[in-house]
């Protein structure tokens, strides 16, 4: 039964891998650091809107087929970790003296609302989360019921993680000023997104 008991669990769930690093989180904090907290949001809203969207999908239509087809979740799961590896590149090498004027040192452009929606899709963590609530925290009596709670719970969780990474980037950036550090502070970034991946495969 959906209860204070279900809901609590789910919570518990829901802040240990919302609030713990992982591609959103990370790339949250690396734009808060390059852009500040307003150009973040699009990206805050991709990650509230379109894991809740991909777990509700996953739950209703993709979850049967990949039961069926379990090739097809090795093939999306290799392709989501070369993405986020290239991202990881891309944050390595961005150019940091020319842009530090500009507080461009990410990339000359945020990441869009569409980009964050796409995301998702190729982002081991948001795989393995929305898998692990579509298994063990819905209610099979009232699994449609359970399923859009989740949802529900699930914006809620994201929006305020990936804000409060993005914050803690602006917050960061106050207190560096060397291209050194910065450039340090993007490989620390993309390595962090490297070892999210692996504690996600191994």
């Amino acid at each position: 039964m959906i209860g204070w008991d279900w809901l609590t669990a789910l919570v518990l769930f829901e802040f240990a891998s919302g609030f713990t690093p992982g591609p959103n989180n990370i790339l949250a904090l690396a734009i808060g650091f390059s852009h500040g907290y307003r150009k973040t949001l699009p990206h805050v809203f991709g990650v509230a809107i379109g894991f809740p969207v991909m777990l509700l999908l996953i739950g209703f239509f993709l979850k049967p087929l990949l039961d069926r087809v379990p090739l097809l979740f090795e093939v999306l799961r290799y392709f989501s970790i070369i993405l986020v590896l290239w991202i990881a590149w891309k944050i390595a090498t961005a150019p940091v003296e020319e842009e530090i004027a500009e507080g461009e040192s990410l990339t000359r452009h945020p990441i869009t609302f569409s980009q964050s929606l796409l995301l998702q899709w190729v982002n081991p963590k948001a795989w393995a989360g929305a898998l692990t609530i579509v298994t063990l925290y819905t209610v099979p009596q009232a699994y449609a019921r359970s399923l859009w709670a989740a949802a529900a719970v699930t914006v809620a969780m994201t929006f305020t993680a990936v804000s409060l990474w993005s914050l803690s980037g602006r917050g960061i950036k106050k207190l560096m000023r060397d291209p050194r550090k910065i450039r340090l502070f993007n490989l620390s970034m993309a390595v962090l997104l490297v070892l999210s991946v692996g504690m996600m495969v191994f």
